[in-house]
């Protein structure tokens, strides 16, 4: 699991879960874990694939109201990076938080690798 980085080197998921107390933190890296473990989260009710936005196959981790959203970094689903992360109250995500995580991701992915060229 990776924290998806913007243009400014700032990683907005990243503040968010720092943001959060201990009981929800932990809640969230228990499900960041089971991921990166058994390489999927068999519940939807945690884990589940949103939609394809601007190009990017949008998935979520859930805890109450706690959505982080990211996507697979390549086909072969190895990295999950995370773009964002918010609370959510209502039924359906906001569009804007949505292509909030999109502009994030591609900015990430843009970015140069460290060490390269």
């Amino acid at each position: 699991m990776t924290w998806a980085c913007e243009t400014s080197g700032k990683a907005p998921a990243y503040e968010f879960f720092l943001y959060l107390d201990v009981k929800d933190r932990a809640r969230i890296q228990a499900l960041f874990e089971r991921l990166a473990e058994s390489g999927r989260i068999r519940t939807s009710e945690r884990f589940k694939k949103l939609e394809t936005r601007g190009g990017v196959a949008l998935w979520e981790f859930k805890s109450f109201q706690l959505r982080f959203i990211g996507t697979y970094s390549s086909v072969a689903r190895r990295e999950f990076v995370v773009a964002c992360g918010l609370q959510k109250k209502r039924q359906r995500h906001n569009a804007r938080d949505l292509d909030r995580a999109v502009r994030i991701l591609k900015e990430h992915f843009s970015r140069p690798e460290p060490g390269g060229g």
